[in-house]
């Protein structure tokens, strides 16, 4: 059977709300046009490309069409020699955390007190629990069903030696899922690599964000940023 891939886009500002407790960061942009982080963010993406430069054979990219990860396969494919036949699609966006989204919980708290019926939910049944205006973890497992069994074809046709999947921690949580019966056993780190029929981490980079490190807000708000959104 072919071999595929989930792979979770690099960091972005937006992870930094939670992983070094910064607020502001929603300003930056909407959820699907949050970019990748400057530094460490592209550094990740290269690394997953020398990475993915071993694969030989026919491979078939897979990808959400939100910036950060039209980014990450950018910066990835910078190092990777060869032709890939590429297909980006909408049913690989995240979930929608709708008000959480970039926000820390102190912040999102004070600035939507309404948000604490998720919360109080999420501590019954996080699954089940709605972000406020947005969707919940099941809504989520629900909706890739769909593109899970479109990649279950592709993978028993034996057209591709790789399908590499690029997208989202929690939608990559939920396709393996529906590949295998089980979701991942721990929360995918930016720009790691899971093998679905293996079942295990082939991949995570060093590149990583310290902690106690700060974005600047600014520089994010002025940048124009491009996206492949077509064969290369």
């Amino acid at each position: 059977m072919t071999n595929v891939y989930l792979i979770r886009h690099a960091f972005t500002p937006a992870n930094n709300a939670r992983y070094n407790n910064q607020e502001g960061l929603w300003q930056i942009a909407l959820d699907k046009d949050m970019p990748i982080e400057k530094e460490y963010g592209v550094k990740q993406a290269l690394e997953l490309g020398d990475f993915l430069n071993g694969l030989k054979g026919n491979i078939l990219i897979i990808a959400s069409p939100y910036l950060r990860v039209q980014q990450t396969l950018k910066y990835a494919l910078s190092r990777m020699d060869g032709n890939y036949e590429i297909r980006v699609t909408d049913e690989l966006h995240e979930f929608n955390s709708g008000v959480h989204y970039a926000h820390t919980i102190d912040e999102v708290l004070r600035m939507y007190p309404e948000s604490k019926k998720y919360f109080e939910d999420a501590e019954k049944d996080l699954d089940s629990a709605v972000y406020t205006g947005g969707e919940s973890r099941n809504d989520v497992k629900k909706r890739v069903r769909n593109i899970a069994l479109k990649i279950q074809k592709l993978a028993t046709s034996k057209k591709y030696d790789y399908i590499l999947v690029f997208g989202h921690g929690t939608v990559n949580q939920y396709l393996n899922y529906h590949l295998t019966g089980k979701v991942i056993d721990h929360n995918m780190k930016n720009c790691e690599v899971y093998s679905v029929f293996d079942k295990q981490s082939l991949f995570v980079p060093i590149a990583f964000v310290p902690k106690g490190f700060k974005i600047n807000i600014d520089d994010y708000k002025k940048c124009k940023n491009q996206v492949l959104t077509k064969k290369r």
